[in-house]
C-alpha cells in the first residue's frame, strides 16, 4: 500500500513538473498566439462526434471493472490502456489475460483517434503532413519494439495508447468549440486561457513518453526502460527535423512542423514561423540534439554484459 502511495505521489508530482515547464513554454510563446485558429462548421462537428467517442472510451476504462461492461469486446482494452496511462507501473498487469481482438482495439482505439484528430487539424494542409505525423510516431512504435527485443510490448502499447487518447480529448475539446460561431475564439482572447490550454498540451506530449519509459520499468528495469523511452523521443524527433534541414527549413514548416507535435495544434503557425523564414541552423542543432538522445538511449537500453552484471551485484 505504502509504495502504491509513493507511487501515486511521484506520478502527481511528475505531472506538476511537466505542466509547470508547459506554463513557462506557454508564457514564453504567448505573445506569438494572439490570433486563434478556426476550423469550419463540418470539421467542428466532426471534433464532437470523436471527442463524445475518446471520452466514451475513458469512461469505460474507469468503470468497466466495476461494471457488467468488462465482459464486452473492447471494455478490457479501454481499462487496460486507462490504467497504463494514470498508474503505468500497472500497465504490465492490466495487459495480462486480455483476449487478441482487445489487444487490436488498444492498437486501434488510440491510432484511429491520432489520426483523425490530425486529419481535422490538417484540413486544408494537404495529406502529407497528416502521413508525416503518424510517421512520427510509427518510427517511435518501430525503435522501441527493436529495442524490447523478446520482451511483451504490450504495456507500453497500452500506456502510449491511452496517453494518446487524453492528449486527443484536450485538442478535441479546443475544436469542437473553434467553427464560425464557436466560442473558442473568444475564450483564446483570454490570456489565462491560452497559457493554460497550452501547459495543458504541452504537458500531455511529455507525459506520454514519460508512460512509455515508467511502463517498462517492472520488465527491463530503471535504466533500460528510461533508455527505451529516451531513444524512442530521440528517433521521433531525428528524422524530421534532419530532413527539414536538408530540403530547407521553410518548405518543411509549410508540411510538418505545426503537425507532428513538437509544436502542437497548428502553434507553428500562430507563432509565425509557419510561413516566416526560419533559420535551418536551429534545425541542425535540434536534429543534432535528437540524433544524441536516441544514441544515449540506446546505449543505456542495451542489457549489461554478465560480467559487468557481476560487478555490479559484488559491489552492492
Amino acid at each position: 500500500m505504502a509504495t502504491t502511495a509513493g507511487r501515486g505521489i511521484l506520478a502527481l508530482g511528475t505531472l506538476a513538473v511537466l505542466l509547470l515547464i508547459g506554463v513557462v513554454l506557454a508564457l514564453l510563446v504567448d505573445p506569438f498566439t494572439r490570433m486563434p485558429i478556426e476550423v469550419d462548421g463540418a470539421s467542428e462537428w466532426v471534433a464532437r462526434v470523436l471527442l463524445v467517442l475518446a471520452v466514451a472510451w475513458v469512461v469505460i476504462g474507469m468503470l468497466a471493472a466495476r461494471t457488467r461492461l468488462v465482459g464486452r469486446p473492447g471494455a478490457a482494452a479501454a481499462r487496460a490502456t486507462w490504467i497504463a496511462s494514470t498508474r503505468p507501473w500497472r500497465a504490465r498487469e492490466s495487459t495480462l489475460g486480455v483476449l487478441p481482438l482487445d489487444r487490436w482495439f488498444m492498437i486501434l482505439i488510440p491510432g484511429f483517434l491520432l489520426v483523425a484528430t490530425r486529419i481535422i487539424q490538417a484540413r486544408g494542409d494537404g495529406v502529407g503532413s497528416v502521413v508525416l505525423a503518424v510517421a512520427g510516431w510509427l518510427v517511435f512504435a518501430l525503435a522501441v519494439r527493436l529495442l524490447l527485443g523478446t520482451r511483451s510490448p504490450w504495456p507500453i502499447i497500452a500506456a502510449v495508447g491511452g496517453a494518446l487518447v487524453l492528449r486527443c480529448i484536450v485538442t478535441l475539446a479546443a475544436l469542437s468549440f473553434s467553427g464560425p460561431e464557436g466560442v473558442w475564439p473568444a475564450l483564446w482572447s483570454i490570456g489565462a486561457v491560452r497559457v493554460l490550454y497550452l501547459a495543458i498540451v504541452l504537458g500531455l506530449v511529455g507525459w506520454v513518453f514519460v508512460v512509455a519509459g515508467w511502463s517498462l520499468e517492472p520488465q527491463l528495469g530503471r535504466r533500460r526502460a528510461a533508455g527505451v523511452a529516451l531513444a524512442g523521443v530521440g528517433a521521433v524527433f531525428a528524422l524530421p527535423t534532419a530532413t527539414a534541414a536538408a530540403i530547407g527549413a521553410t518548405e518543411a514548416l509549410r508540411g510538418w512542423n505545426s503537425q507532428i507535435g513538437v509544436l502542437p495544434w497548428h502553434l507553428a503557425r500562430m507563432t509565425g514561423l509557419y510561413d516566416a523564414r526560419f533559420p535551418t541552423e536551429v534545425l541542425v542543432v535540434a536534429a543534432v540534439v535528437a540524433a544524441l538522445m536516441t544514441i544515449t538511449g540506446i546505449v543505456l537500453a542495451l542489457p549489461l554484459r554478465a560480467e559487468e552484471r557481476r560487478r555490479r551485484v559484488s559491489s552492492s
